[in-house]
């Protein structure tokens, strides 16, 4: 099975992306059965990688030639070395084995979107909120956070070409399909909604499942009664030397994208590499 994890980054004055993808690919390493954990990175800086403690966690570094991928998310089946492949945001981390979700999509399908995320509390997210595009255009409620695809795919091939084509092009598009509210920026969720929806294909990559369970730790949709700028003014983060997460008095138990990227401090970092290590 040639099966691996794909994370794609590029250098960034403010954040420190390389350390979210290394955490990342840690969390992967130290929970994933051998065969499911391999983990590919994309980056426009690869020398940077050679200076973190275990550059063995990605078992492929490849260089973002950002002249012929420029945009690299939506690039994914070109820069993918694997030939199934589920492509991840960096600002996630891993908490238990995921394999049978790999087995499922590998058995039944060539391409799929998730439709869906969770609170902390293990809620399904329903605040558009973040997401007035989707819902004033009624466009399928893609995240493409979490996105499986098969290398020769032909449907996956008409989807991330009409995906980029939407992104390259995104006034024509808002003009076309997006009347009801107009976002200031097509991004890849919404540029795979459009081709989703102009394709309708929606049902096929994007069928209802019970997994994969992705905690989205955006502030304004987890059911709060009062607004919030983040998660961590409201509840407190404790990962714990074992490397598991409790939000407020909530264990985590699958996929947190923590979109507050201080989350991830050197400690954090530290009690991922020491469990690595030991395995």
């Amino acid at each position: 099975m040639n099966f691996g994890y794909l994370i794609i980054i590029s250098k960034n004055d403010e954040v420190d992306y390389l350390k979210l993808a290394y955490a990342l690919a840690l969390s992967i390493k130290n929970t994933q059965r051998e065969g499911y954990d391999k983990v590919a990175l994309i980056t426009d800086d690869v020398q940077s990688v050679k200076k973190i403690k275990s550059p063995w966690v990605f078992d492929r570094v490849i260089k973002w030639d950002k002249e012929k991928h420029w945009d690299g998310r939506s690039f994914m089946d070109e820069l993918s070395p694997w030939d199934q492949t589920i492509c991840l945001d960096a600002d996630m981390l891993f908490f238990r084995d995921y394999s049978h979700w790999v087995d499922y999509f590998i058995e039944n399908t060539e391409l799929y979107v998730t439709p869906k995320s969770y609170t902390y509390r293990g809620e399904v997210v329903t605040d558009d909120y973040y997401r007035k595009a989707f819902t004033h255009n009624e466009l399928p409620n893609l995240y493409s956070f979490y996105t499986f695809f098969k290398k020769d795919s032909v449907l996956a091939k008409e989807f991330f070409e009409l995906g980029r084509y939407i992104i390259k092009n995104p006034t024509e598009f808002k003009n076309l399909f997006l009347k009801g509210y107009k976002p200031k920026i097509i991004g890849t969720d919404e540029a795979f909604a459009l081709a989703a929806k102009i394709l309708d294909i929606h049902d096929e990559i994007a069928f209802d499942l019970e997994f994969p369970k992705v905690v989205h730790l955006k502030p304004m949709i987890q059911n709060w009664p009062w607004p919030a700028s983040t998660v961590s003014d409201h509840v407190g983060f404790y990962f714990d030397l074992n490397a598991k997460l409790k939000i407020g008095n909530f264990q985590q138990h699958d996929i947190v994208h923590y979109n507050e990227k201080t989350f991830v401090t050197d400690e954090t970092v530290s009690i991922l590499e020491e469990i690595a290590w030991k395995k």
